[in-house]
């Protein structure tokens, strides 16, 4: 997965269309220190917005870190692996996988499930990580002897849908980050992660492959990530140990070209024998 400093502009459509300008600069820079680093082309400007495809190019954030219990020790990490600061205004987190549903209005997800957005004119600072707790800020200090960056409780972050108070599957849990510009019809993954051993409600919805959504179609996903072997136990967490590249494909609906449900996660993060306490705010030494 390419690294870059720069946000390419919204997306062009598969189908064909009116043109129309792009947002994206002239060029892109590889962010120094980075083994994945590397320079791009221009992106071509989007033929139609309505239909959008995936950038070229673009500052691409990770999943990072993941705990799924107890209550109010709940939190996922997002890292920004790039040599500048990212404008946060059409990212969203998830916990159910009918994100995918959201262009054409808020869709239905199971108990103490969520969508939230943050809030226009967010930012994440270069090489650096913010987290985001289920609970508020002042239980989350209470566990880790800090705040978090955002809380969902605590209404830092938008909520845009929830069915009741929303936390993290014990067991597991399909993460999601995903970005929206608030007016095309299709959204697209920028990381996920089945954290933990999801039950089917709780991983991918195999239905958005080719699924037709106000007139855009999303193209397949592979959808072959697999669970982790077992969900970290009260006390721990689940952590990113390497970047994507070379462990996911191209293709599907992936904000930068590459399916991010195909992502190798038994390379990338760590496992059940080396679950370990969490360390919210903390960039993951093996990704820094």
């Amino acid at each position: 997965m390419r690294f870059l400093v720069a946000l390419a502009g919204l997306f062009a459509c598969a189908q064909g269309g009116k043109s129309q300008p792009s947002d994206a600069p002239d060029q892109f820079d590889s962010p120094p220190g980075r083994p994945d680093a590397r320079v791009d082309t221009p992106v071509a400007p989007p033929i139609d917005a309505n239909c959008p495809r995936a950038m070229a190019a673009g500052p691409h954030l990770l999943l990072s870190e993941v705990t799924l219990q107890p209550a109010g020790h709940e939190f996922i990490e997002i890292d920004n692996p790039t040599a500048a600061d990212v404008d946060l205004t059409h990212y969203y987190l998830a916990d159910n996988s009918a994100y995918y549903k959201l262009p054409a209005g808020a869709p239905n997800l199971g108990s103490s499930d969520f969508i939230v957005h943050f809030i226009p004119g967010s930012t994440i600072a270069a090489h650096s990580v913010i987290t985001v707790a289920m609970g508020t800020a002042a239980s989350f200090n209470t566990a880790f002897g800090a705040n978090p960056t955002y809380s969902i409780a605590d209404g830092t972050v938008t909520t845009v849908t929830a069915n009741g108070t929303p936390t993290l599957t014990d067991a597991g849990e399909l993460v999601a980050l995903f970005y929206w510009d608030n007016t095309s019809a299709l959204v697209f993954d920028v990381d996920v992660l089945l954290a933990g051993v999801p039950s089917s409600i709780n991983g991918f919805d195999s239905n958005r492959s080719g699924y037709a959504q106000l007139g855009c179609t999303y193209a397949t996903d592979s959808d072959t990530m697999a669970a982790q072997a077992s969900a970290p136990a009260s006390g721990k967490s689940t952590k990113r140990i390497a970047l994507e590249t070379g462990h996911e494909t191209a293709g599907g609906n992936g904000l930068f070209g590459d399916d991010e449900t195909s992502e190798d996660t038994s390379a990338t993060w760590d496992t059940t024998a080396t679950f370990s306490a969490p360390t919210p705010g903390t960039v993951p030494a093996a990704i820094q």
